[in-house]
């Protein structure tokens, strides 16, 4: 403040979280008269993060958090929050499922694969004596399923 004599000034700053700022003024009849003022600040509503379901949310004030699921095929969660600067920070995401190199069924020959991520297939035939053949597919759960055997 410049002083408390009339005519004289004080500006004021904004905590965290809100913006603006002003000015009061020392009034001829002794009180404050004021200019200016001091804005919550919001996050505007969120985006979705890759491959993650919408975000369920508090709300879109300093502080509130929306947390999230991943897609079918993707595993992890998160949080995101928003920042007194009004954006949103992330933690968290979601990473795709894969399978790991599929076992050898039993009596069969070595799977061929088309690849680990889910929706791939591996097809096997049988060893020499045994009749059938079938295929593996890499599942949302990470796990290979198994149509078809060798008998």
């Amino acid at each position: 403040c410049t002083g408390t004599a009339v005519g004289n000034t004080c500006s004021f700053t904004c905590s965290t979280g809100y913006t603006g700022g002003g000015t009061l003024t020392c009034g001829s009849d002794g009180t404050w008269s004021q200019s200016g003022s001091c804005t919550a600040v919001s996050c505007s509503t969120p985006g979705t993060p890759s491959n993650a379901n919408t975000p369920s949310c508090t709300g879109t004030a300093v502080g509130s958090t929306c947390s999230f699921t991943c897609n079918t095929g993707y595993t992890g969660s998160g949080t995101l929050t928003c920042g007194s600067d009004g954006t949103w920070s992330q933690s968290g995401s979601c990473t795709a499922v894969s399978c790991s190199t599929p076992s050898t069924p039993s009596n069969a020959n070595t799977p061929s694969c088309t690849g680990t991520a889910v929706g791939s297939t591996c097809s096997f035939t049988c060893s020499t004596g045994y009749t059938g053949s079938g295929t593996l597919t890499c599942g949302s759960d990470g796990t290979w399923s198994q149509s078809g055997s060798c008998t």
